[in-house]
């Protein structure tokens, strides 16, 4: 393959002299820009020692050991470098100019921070990114030579695989597919445009206060909020009584979500961690989009189910009409090997939400299926997540899809995003079509827990095939009782007896957690230090927790 490793290396010295534009206009971001300029010279500089020791007379033997990994970080950072020089083009007036500006100067350090935060949501930040370029090329230089392998190669190339799947967009991906069906990873001409449009300028709009799980505000048209959790006037369990209130917070007060941001990467791969996408055009953004964060564990499955298909009937026009309808798209989720993406809409005016399942055929041709998340139900079988949908004919579930993970966290985090909007959707679902996840996980604790008036219940789970363990509550009491309110995964912790700790009679204190709430408007409760906190509703209750969490499952 002619990977033209010297037009890359004078791309990133023509990306440097572009960069010292920036230098001179924005000075108080001199030290970033410089240390940039820096590693691009530095990249250069590694890939015109690698082309000269590609030549089959000085390192030839050692050529195939280096191919898959030129492969990954050849087409990364021409998708960086790509990003950058379109940074370069931004030079009209910006309405966010500060009053007194020159007319029609460019506003380069709102470009410049728009640049960084969006490379940064993309996984990896731009200085880090440049730094892991230069290393991983001179790394691979070393392996032409036969010199050690640097330990840090493996997990460069690791955080490098994640990054490119969320560089590369689903539609150019399709078109380049369906133009040579013989080339697992076609190539991607270098003149082609690959960077994504930026987050919109525009002041975020106001957004509307339907009441979602669990509500920010009473909603006037569901005063109790019976959908989402009936009050809770005292303990069954416990006996204690809590204030009424709606079951999620009048207390707490209503924080609109970010300003959206634009599709970031299509192809994906299930060992690697989601990107989120929301369209801006509409002006709404949407929790769900936040979910795939990457931050979360890896832990793979054990047993691996049948593969990812879909038995619907295909809709050659199911996106154009999702637009049309108002529908954005608030999450993707890529499939391994298997050329399947899914994706997640959304309508703001009624809270409807849509499950798209996009495929190529034998043939190579492009088919979608579409349909609403509250005609299906969601169960777990092994390491699948199988879709149904009821046959109108005899009333019995079909098989609408069966979506295969490899990992126990994506299956999780897709699952109860799935039901939460399928729940918080204004159209009822009909009887028959409750979710169900649990059989592959063993409840290890449960307990009550309080939030400021609020009660939660609260479970320690562990999976029995991966192993993994994570934290689940749900709300205590109402037809939302089985949707999770938040998750946290947590078994990097087990074992340790320094994470969490004992504060009060009730409560526990957790060093680190990193949940992910399936609603707009909720954070799970924090102490005066700002680390997390549970508070149990009996301080019997809680004392099997702490010595529980410290044992080790393995």
């Amino acid at each position: 393959m002619d990977w033209r490793l010297l037009d890359y290396a004078k791309d990133a010295e023509d990306v440097a002299a572009g960069l010292q534009v920036f230098l001179d206009e924005i000075p108080h971001y001199g030290k970033d820009i410089t240390g940039n300029i820096a590693e691009l010279f530095a990249i250069s500089a590694a890939l015109r020692h690698l082309d000269e020791s590609l030549d089959l007379s000085r390192y030839g033997k050692y050529v195939g050991s280096i191919v898959a990994e030129l492969n990954l970080v050849i087409p990364s950072l021409r998708y960086t470098l790509d990003d950058i020089r379109n940074m370069f083009g931004k030079s009209k007036r910006d309405s966010r100019q500060h009053p007194g500006a020159f007319p029609g100067t460019p506003q380069y350090a709102m470009i410049w921070e728009d640049l960084n935060v969006d490379l940064k949501e993309q996984g990896i930040a731009l200085p880090a990114r440049l730094e892991m370029y230069r290393v991983f090329l001179q790394g691979l230089f070393d392996i032409l030579r036969g010199d050690p392998i640097d330990p840090d190669i493996e997990r460069i190339q690791a955080r490098l695989s994640r990054l490119l799947v969320r560089q590369e967009p689903v539609d150019s991906y399709f078109d380049r597919l369906s133009v040579d069906p013989r080339d697992s990873r076609p190539h991607m001409p270098r003149t082609q445009s690959t960077s994504r449009p930026r987050t919109p300028s525009t002041t975020r709009p106001q957004m509307g206060r339907f009441s979602t799980y669990p509500a920010p505000a009473p909603y006037p048209s569901h005063p109790q909020s019976p959908i989402y959790g009936e009050r809770v006037p005292h303990s069954p369990i416990y006996g204690e009584r809590i204030p009424h209130s709606p079951i999620y917070g009048e207390r707490m007060p209503y924080i609109p979500p970010p300003v959206p941001e634009l599709p970031h990467s299509p192809t994906y791969s299930n060992a690697s961690s989601m990107t989120f996408s929301t369209d801006s055009s509409s002006g709404s953004a949407h929790w769900a989009s936040k979910i795939f964060d990457g931050q979360h564990s890896s832990t793979p499955f054990r047993i691996l189910g049948q593969s990812t298909k879909c038995l619907g009937r295909d809709e050659p026009g199911a996106i154009r009409r999702l637009l049309e309808d108002g529908f954005i798209k608030v999450l993707e989720l890529p499939f391994e090997a298997t050329d399947v993406w899914v994706r997640l809409y959304w309508r703001s005016s009624d809270e409807r939400a849509r499950i798209l399942f996009l495929t190529l055929d034998q043939a190579h041709k492009k088919v979608s299926y579409c349909i609403p998340l509250t005609a299906l139900k969601l169960l777990r079988t092994e390491s699948c997540l199988q879709l149904c949908r009821v046959n109108r004919a005899d009333g019995k579930l079909d098989l609408w899809a069966n979506l295969r993970f490899t990992l126990y966290e994506r299956m999780v985090l897709f699952y109860c995003t799935a039901i939460a909007m399928k729940r918080q959707d204004r159209v009822q679902t009909p009887q028959g079509l409750e979710d169900f996840f649990q059989p592959g996980e063993k409840i290890e604790f449960s307990g009550e827990i309080q939030d400021d008036n609020y009660l939660h219940a609260f479970r320690v789970l562990r999976d029995r095939d991966s192993g993994c363990v994570r934290f689940e509550t749900t709300a205590r009491r109402g037809a939302m009782k089985t949707i999770p309110i938040w998750t946290a995964f947590v078994t990097q912790y087990i074992g340790s007896k320094s994470w969490m700790r004992r504060v009060g009679s009730s409560t526990v204190q957790l060093r680190e957690l990193h949940p992910y709430v399936f609603c707009d408007g909720y954070k799970p409760p924090r102490g005066a230090s700002g680390r997390f906190e549970l508070t149990f509703t009996n301080s019997e209750g809680m004392s099997p927790c702490i010595p529980l969490i410290r044992l080790s499952w393995y």
